[in-house]
């Protein structure tokens, strides 16, 4: 328990440090020109993305003012800078819906954490809740065939913080379960879609990570038992069963073992 208690203290303590952190960086001056009139700098980042050893960028924008705004969440663009071969930045991609918003973290603030390039590709990092704390890493990767990034492992975190040394739950979903979206496409906040399912195998257990061969929970499934879906992958579910007593057991099912409920 202690050892998890510092792990998740580390954790906050990192969080508090690489906001002080990006306040204290100075933007180079070719990334101003990517800047439009409106928007000023979150955040940004240098390094390899494409694998040709230059130093490319990823530039995060703000509107202007955005702290003082609060009638609505204003759209943060992220921009993907590629090194050209003159020595000059070109903007690769944009995506206005890859970064969270300021008021997206809760009682916690602002959840955006930092962005960090490496191997040929890019981690974004956002953290926040209130009670119930949360943390997301979204990697995504260089496909040199298709000349893109794409999203290539996810990685969440979540406990309840008058109790975490009970409650930490990590859930890392990797590349073969994922679909195919690149950083031009992705959604941070995609439109939440529930299907219900029915379990068509004898007995189906819960994972904690949908990966097959991982280790199995205690709690399973019967034939027939229904179950909310909140998330399609691969070769997965995840899933929300409530029991006679109205009490309610996450996680994900395999794929194979439920059949959908028009």
């Amino acid at each position: 328990m202690q050892q998890i208690n510092r792990i998740i203290l580390l954790f906050c303590v990192l969080v508090a440090y690489n906001k002080c952190i990006s306040q204290e960086k100075i933007l180079p001056a070719a990334l101003y020109q990517f800047i439009p009139q409106g928007y000023e700098w979150l955040d940004f980042a240098e390094g390899n993305l494409d694998n040709d050893n230059k130093k490319d960028a990823i530039l995060i924008l703000k509107v202007i003012g955005e702290d003082s705004i609060t009638t609505v969440d204003t759209k943060r663009p992220f921009l993907l800078l590629i090194r050209q071969a003159d020595g000059k930045l070109k903007l690769e991609k944009r995506n206005d819906n890859l970064v969270m918003c300021r008021s997206c973290g809760g009682v916690f603030g602002d959840p955006y954490e930092n962005t960090e390039i490496k191997n040929n590709g890019f981690v974004i990092s956002f953290y926040g809740g209130s009670n119930w704390r949360w943390g997301y890493d979204y990697h995504f990767s260089y496909n040199p065939v298709k000349h893109d990034w794409f999203l290539t492992r996810e990685k969440q975190i979540s406990y309840l913080n008058t109790e975490p040394e009970i409650n930490v739950k990590k859930t890392i979903i990797e590349s073969d379960e994922l679909e195919l979206v690149s950083v031009s496409d992705f959604n941070i906040d995609p439109p939440y879609i529930q299907t219900l399912w029915k379990l068509a195998c004898t007995k189906a257990y819960f994972y904690d990570n949908p990966k097959i061969n991982s280790k199995l929970r205690k709690g399973y499934l019967v034939k027939n038992d229904i179950v909310t879906g909140t998330r399609i992958l691969n070769n997965f579910i995840q899933v929300e069963y409530k029991n006679k007593n109205e009490s309610y057991t996450s996680g994900f099912i395999l794929r194979s073992c439920l059949q959908p409920v028009k």
